[in-house]
């Protein structure tokens, strides 16, 4: 994500790095030495050079994934410097990452602002991302599709804008403008793991399955060492080709050897494996999958069929028990399954 030339954050780091707790607010003296006197020396000289090189400190902590300090670090710079419009921007991707929402916004807006008033200034594309971020977190998914959409009217190049509006169509059911979208971020980036999954999630759930496949090879192509692009190729395959599918179960093997809680991929390999007459390969999936999810009925459903087709007729009852329960927890009902 372009802020200025030499101050770059990964806004899709920004998106998933969302943590749960909230950063103490550290007081200026809790920094490192070097910063503190790169403050100081703005503060008594705030010259241009010196609030680049102060503004640079509080970027590189963003980077760094130390949101708070970084905080610290704009606010230095704000109490002397009110409308650096960027220092504004870089508090706001603070405070969002330290979920103090209503702030981030509040910041944001003031950087966009600014940046309006600065003729063609692409950084505005970058505050109306960020703006957008916050408004989709905040459940607000319409706004965050026009905010976006302007940034993109802005600059059409903007990856960060064009990924986010693709994951935002997303949400909304609308995939043929999504997988519009996260092509047109593929367009900048197309070794993007993320962006090349969500395209072929998309093509996916749009029935486009033949484009859905090649887009799920090309992402094992780009990231071998990724377990969703096995994931998304293996159970597509299973769903079209069906149990016999060798390719199929060998993506799914794959995606499981690279990320063992992978719940869909170990569920789907048990009952793939049941339907092959393989009982004893299914209850090994099967029971990773319930470890992964012990409140989801469907592989103890599967585990009940394994132990019936196994002749174990205890823990056949034990896993008619369970479901039992989970039925009445979840949906309050004591049917059993047929």
């Amino acid at each position: 994500m372009k802020i200025v030339s030499k101050y770059v954050v990964c806004f899709v780091a920004l998106i998933i790095y969302y943590p749960s707790f909230v950063f103490a607010q550290l007081p200026p003296n809790n920094l490192p030495p070097s910063v503190l006197e790169t403050i100081k020396t703005f503060q008594t000289n705030p010259t241009s050079e010196n609030l680049l090189e102060v503004r640079k400190i509080g970027f590189s902590l963003l980077g760094a994934g130390k949101f708070a300090e970084a905080e610290i670090v704009f606010n230095q710079i704000l109490a002397k410097s009110s409308n650096d419009a960027f220092s504004l921007y870089g508090k706001a991707v603070s405070l969002f990452n330290t979920k103090q929402l209503s702030a981030a916004e509040a910041e944001v807006a003031k950087a966009n602002s600014i940046f309006a008033n600065q003729k063609n200034n692409p950084s505005l594309a970058d505050g109306l991302v960020l703006s957008a971020v916050i408004s989709a977190v905040s459940g607000d998914n319409a706004v965050a599709i026009e905010k976006l959409k302007r940034a993109i009217d802005l600059v059409p190049t903007h990856f960060d804008a064009n990924f986010a509006l693709g994951r935002a169509l997303f949400g909304s059911g609308d995939l043929p403008n999504a997988i519009s979208a996260f092509r047109a971020a593929l367009n900048q980036q197309p070794q993007n793991i993320k962006a090349n999954f969500f395209l072929a999630t998309s093509l996916e759930r749009n029935g486009e399955t033949t484009a859905a496949l090649n887009a799920y090879r090309e992402l094992i192509k780009i990231a071998p060492n990724v377990a969703e692009g096995y994931l998304g190729l293996g159970v597509l395959l299973v769903k079209t080709e069906g149990a016999t599918s060798a390719e199929g179960v060998q993506s799914l093997q794959k995606a499981v050897a690279i990320n063992p809680n992978l719940y869909e991929a170990q569920v789907t390999l048990g009952k793939l494996f049941l339907q092959q007459n393989k009982p004893n390969e299914a209850l090994i999936h099967l029971q990773k999958a319930v470890k992964l999810l012990p409140d989801s009925p469907e592989p103890h459903y599967q585990l009940l069929k394994v132990f019936r087709r196994l002749g174990n007729k205890s823990e056949a009852e034990t896993e008619l028990s369970i479901i039992k329960k989970i039925h009445e927890k979840h949906r309050g009902s004591s049917s059993k399954p047929r």
